[in-house]
């Protein structure tokens, strides 16, 4: 028997994270049910969708990037040289983007029609004036959205997990207050604002204002030896990260000419994404500091053993998140969204979507935590020139399907290539670190398709029920049922979770 260390990644942090995840989830999905009831896939949902894809995409490379690269250039400064020059990295990096994106934000508002315009050849001349509207609105995401991505990862080296999860609950709240209180009368202007509030308390909740003007940053040789490093190390990120960024304008560039399309697939995308920020971030954000750590000090046993225990968790995950997608999507968009404007059509169509989606799912997840492995060996240019070869191979798929196709043949196409994607950087850590890296992944997978089975069996049969919106309570008992079978077929993390939620009892009944 192979000794393999415990994992230091905690499933309490997980789990808190997670649940604050799940809030922030919910509150979007408010936001996605009133635009749904309220403008469905007209025009107007089509412009406030391709407004909003350029400012998500810039603050999305920003962020990921910088905070990529940031979070284990600030632990090994802080382990090697002391706290107060890791801090004065962090004020300089907070100084300097907020100078960049400011600057580009300006930028973009003079240049908000000829940029729709662009990016939207399919548009007509009415639309792209609509549609450069809202952008002018929108386009402050680059700077909150970017700032608030530094600061998250500033937030995560000192393991203050739950400050963050909770301060974008808040800023979620903000904008759906906003959009209830005035979406209904302002129509899609108030939408736009009140997703640009919300961002902007995101950021301000996250930032440590009192201690930078209390404590200062004092610029030294170190410090900014740290920050040139840091940016080195993000600029590949920047590439790399650049084609999963590019890849919603290209799908916008392609159903332009379709009408509605641009809306369904903005539905099933943003649903696909909430699903995989609740199935992967929490543990990625909880995971990536120890991982960081392990790399740091060259321990590949408690390296391989974090990346085993990440990939035994999303597995328990994945698997009956698939089986959802794939055979109740179309009940369950109908009882969340088809209501006002939303017709059984967009129903039909935004399911047939989400369930090709699940590859996006799967493969998004787990090259979340094979990134996370990359980047803690500060290497970032392995993930760099897999995520493009993919691309490259996904952008042609995606010419080439979508014709005869629409909007399925860009989700399909994007599933296969993040899937491409995850099976070349899990082979590439193999190679380096072993087989160990899949400890106890089989056992886990076997486990979770036993359970989602039953638990698809529940729902099922709710299905069949008169009662209203039963594919929510065939979910609610499936989610019951998935746990108690787990339970009982000794599934390590299921029982870590009941123990964690009822300590007594939990250890009482495995004795």
């Amino acid at each position: 028997m192979v000794f393999m260390p415990q994992a230091t990644t905690s499933l309490r942090s997980v789990s808190v994270l997670t649940l604050l995840t799940l809030g922030q989830i919910g509150l979007q999905f408010v936001l996605q049910l009133l635009l749904a009831k309220w403008f469905g896939t007209e025009t107007d949902m089509d412009a406030f969708v391709a407004a909003s894809t350029l400012p998500l995409v810039v603050s999305g490379l920003l962020a990921g990037s910088l905070a990529s690269a940031f979070v284990p250039i600030y632990v090994e400064t802080r382990e090697r040289v002391g706290e107060t020059v890791a801090w004065s990295m962090a004020v300089q990096l907070v100084c300097w983007l907020s100078l960049f994106t400011l600057l580009l934000w300006q930028v973009a508002k003079h240049l908000a029609e000829p940029c729709m315009r662009t990016l939207h050849p399919g548009f007509d001349d009415e639309q792209i004036r609509r549609t450069a509207e809202l952008f002018e609105t929108l386009s402050s995401l680059m700077v909150w959205n970017s700032l608030s991505g530094l600061a998250r990862a500033w937030n995560h080296c000192h393991g203050r997990f739950a400050m963050t999860g909770f301060a974008a609950l808040i800023g979620n709240s903000f904008t759906v207050a906003l959009a209830w209180r005035g979406g209904a009368s302002g129509g899609m202007d108030k939408i736009a604002q009140a997703v640009s509030i919300g961002a902007l308390v995101t950021f301000a909740m996250q930032m440590p204002w009192v201690q930078i003007f209390s404590r200062g940053w004092p610029v030294t040789k170190e410090s900014q030896t740290a920050v040139k490093r840091c940016l080195m190390l993000m600029l590949p990120l920047l590439i790399g990260l650049a084609c999963n960024q590019l890849d919603p304008l290209l799908d916008r560039y392609l159903t332009s000419p379709l009408p509605g399309s641009i809306s369904q697939l903005g539905y099933a995308s943003r649903l696909a994404a909430a699903v995989l920020t609740l199935s992967a971030s929490g543990l990625a954000v909880v995971a990536f500091p120890a991982l960081a750590r392990h790399a740091a000090e060259r321990d590949d046993d408690k390296l391989r053993a974090e990346i085993a225990a990440a990939l035994r968790f999303l597995t328990l995950l994945l698997v009956p998140v698939v089986v959802v997608l794939v055979w109740f999507a179309n009940p369950l968009i109908r009882d969340l969204l088809q209501r006002g404007r939303f017709s059984a059509e967009d129903t039909r169509v935004v399911s047939s979507t989400l369930a090709m989606l699940c590859g996006l799912i799967v493969g998004g997840s787990l090259g979340e935590i094979s990134a996370k492995v990359f980047y803690s060996w500060q290497n970032t240019r392995t993930p760099v020139i897999v995520g493009l070869l993919g691309f490259s191979i996904g952008a042609a798929l995606k010419f080439h399907w979508v014709q005869p196709h629409g909007v399925l043949g860009l989700a399909a196409a994007t599933s296969a290539y993040y899937l491409l994607n995850v099976i070349v950087m899990l082979g590439l850590i193999a190679l380096r670190l072993g087989l160990g890296i899949f400890h106890g992944v089989l056992g886990t997978l076997i486990r979770a398709v036993i359970g989602s089975a039953a638990a698809a069996g529940v729902g099922w049969l709710l299905l069949r029920t008169s009662l209203p919106c039963p594919s929510l309570w065939g979910a609610a008992a499936g989610g019951v049922t998935l746990l108690i079978v787990l339970v009982l077929l000794h599934d390590d993390v299921a029982w870590r979770a009941v123990r964690m939620v009822f300590p007594t009892r939990a250890q009482k009944a495995r004795s």
